[in-house]
């Protein structure tokens, strides 16, 4: 179920405007900041700072000049970036969805095409853009930052300009709880030792792996690598024992299908052709498709020149390829999209259980319920069926989830409840999401856009979970709990270790990538410096120290 999980409910946005909040004080951190610039040197500090400048700062028409470049990159850090139009003669600095463009030709101002106050005159030297100080109180005010009258000052004597300003940021922390973290838990129990004798390892279930060597040109770093038909994959059990190897020359993909086989992308002598092997090797779908998706419940989707159909677990054709699109059995019925754009639900001989052609998008079954909704005009209505083709719960949400142990969200009138499966509304969680989606399988991500003084705007990403909001880093361990622990990264040492549902630490940490645990076992990686100073990756597989 884990994979039809993460296909089906990987995102939903909502449809419609969403009215943004207005922040309030206690979203904000504030953080003062002084900016300080010499003329006739590159002595440009910030708090005290040294800021990179190369050409000396000077004085035009009784404005101190600064060079944009070098200010924005003080102000904003590296999230902002900054383009040159020779043509227009035009300096525009792009940051989070904003752009701030200076027109030299036209001494202009402008955040996202509503003129800014301009004082003295823009120009171009040395190569650089450069702007009177002055602006710098209105442009750092439409970036958020707090600013008041006498906030820039002049000193003759030394001649140094000085700014003082309050960068306000947005706290997402909302006060929420936090883990807290305890212990300094064990060293991991390999299965597997830590080498570079694989490129790649991935999970199969039931202690089984692939892994691969990639023997042409590789992507070397932490993650997946990048290899082609000179790769060799290999099964191995949880002791790291190879049980077969899979070095045919001719195939260019190979991951795990399910049900004890792996799906492959093979050069054949006719053509390149998609299809599955099971783990001794031998073909089980034939490699003369288009796509070939997952096994689950003995059924895979095919796909061919004249659709996509169903092949059994021995890879006979059993529902002929004819319609649109499909997705996985699940509760032994699959949705399919027919060729007129309309859905219904077969069983595994192909018959149509469910006509739901009247709805615009029909889910996959979930505790005897499937989302469904309609369109009215240019809204979108969100309800359940049984799998009778019953609507149990009317299509009357702008939006709704999928149900575990008997509750799901729905989202109406902008505000986030949970619900039974009578309808009944439970937990009132929040309102105005911009979107919704799944971070994990019963974790939603809310997005929201938050409103700044003086106009400027962030989305902010929030978690929830059936209880209510959680703080990020509680969203980290609730999502990544699998067996009882949870892949975790130590903030001190930058590497990741496992923790119980307490945040007590149970597996030391001490690697730069760790996966989930299924099955009772782990792949981690750790990046490593050769004898020749090249970089690799070890990867290793662990033992849940609770099964």
């Amino acid at each position: 179920m884990k994979k039809l999980v993460c296909m089906a409910l990987s995102a939903a946005l909502l449809a419609g405007s969403v009215p943004a909040y207005a922040a309030e004080e206690s979203l904000f951190t504030k953080t003062p900041h002084t900016f300080t610039a010499r003329v006739g040197t590159t002595e440009f500090t910030k708090d005290g700072k040294a800021q990179p400048l190369d050409v000396p700062i000077y004085i035009k028409d009784g404005y101190t000049m600064l060079p944009l470049r070098t200010f924005m990159k003080a102000a904003l850090g590296e999230k902002s970036q900054m383009a040159w139009d020779n043509e227009t003669k035009a300096a525009t600095v792009a940051f989070g969805g904003n752009l701030i463009r200076f027109s030299i030709k036209e001494n202009t101002i402008a955040k996202n095409g509503k003129d800014l106050p301009v004082w003295g005159k823009m120009e171009v030297k040395d190569g650089r853009v450069f702007v009177p100080l002055r602006n710098w109180s209105g442009i750092l005010q439409s970036i958020g930052y707090l600013m008041e009258e006498g906030d820039i000052t002049w000193d003759s004597t030394t001649r140094l300009a000085t700014i003082r300003a309050v960068e306000q940021k947005l706290d997402t922390s909302n006060n929420l709880e936090k883990p807290t973290l305890s212990g300094k838990g064990a060293q991991a129990s390999y299965a597997v030792a830590p080498s570079t004798q694989y490129d790649e390892i991935e999970p199969l279930g039931d202690g089984y792996f692939l892994a691969q060597k990639y023997m042409g040109e590789t992507n070397v770093g932490l993650g997946k690598a990048t290899g082609g038909i000179k790769n060799v994959r290999y099964l191995l059990d949880s002791k790291g024992k190879v049980l077969h190897t899979y070095d045919t020359g001719t195939d260019v993909t190979m991951w795990g299908g399910g049900e004890q086989t792996l799906l492959v992308g093979r050069n054949t002598e006719n053509d390149f052709g998609n299809g599955a092997i099971d783990w001794e090797g031998n073909t089980v779908i034939p490699f003369v498709y288009l796509y070939v998706d997952f096994f689950s419940e003995g059924m895979a989707a095919v796909k061919d020149e004249n659709g996509m159909g169903y092949v059994n677990r021995e890879g006979e054709p059993v529902i002929p390829t004819q319609f649109q699109t499909t997705r996985a059995f699940s509760d032994g019925l699959a949705v399919v999209e027919k060729k007129d754009d309309t859905y219904a639900y077969i069983d595994k001989t192909g018959k149509i259980v469910i006509d739901a052609s009247k709805y615009r998008y029909v889910d996959f079954f979930s505790e005897g319920m499937a989302r469904v909704w309609k369109v009215e005009g240019n809204t979108r209505r969100c309800g359940f069926i049984d799998k009778t083709g019953k609507e149990v719960i009317p299509c009357q949400y702008d939006w709704v989830g999928h149900f575990i142990d008997g509750v799901t969200y729905v989202l109406q009138n902008q505000q986030l409840w949970t619900m039974d499966k009578t309808g009944k509304k439970l937990n009132y969680l929040t309102d105005a999401a911009h979107s919704l989606s799944y971070a994990s399988d019963d974790i939603l991500k809310v997005e929201k856009i938050i409103d700044f003084p003086g106009g400027d705007h962030e989305h902010m990403n929030t978690y929830y979970d059936k209880t209510g909001e959680l703080s990020y880093e509680t969203y980290l361990l609730k999502a990544g709990l699998s067996e009882g622990l949870a892949p975790y990264r130590d903030e001190k040492t930058k590497k990741y270790g496992y923790v119980n549902e307490s945040g007590a630490w149970v597996i030391a940490p001490a690697f730069d990538v760790a996966e989930k645990f299924e099955d009772g076992y782990a792949v981690v990686q750790n990046e490593i410096t050769l004898a020749d100073g090249t970089k690799d990756v070890e990867w290793g597989i662990i033992q849940n120290p609770n099964r």
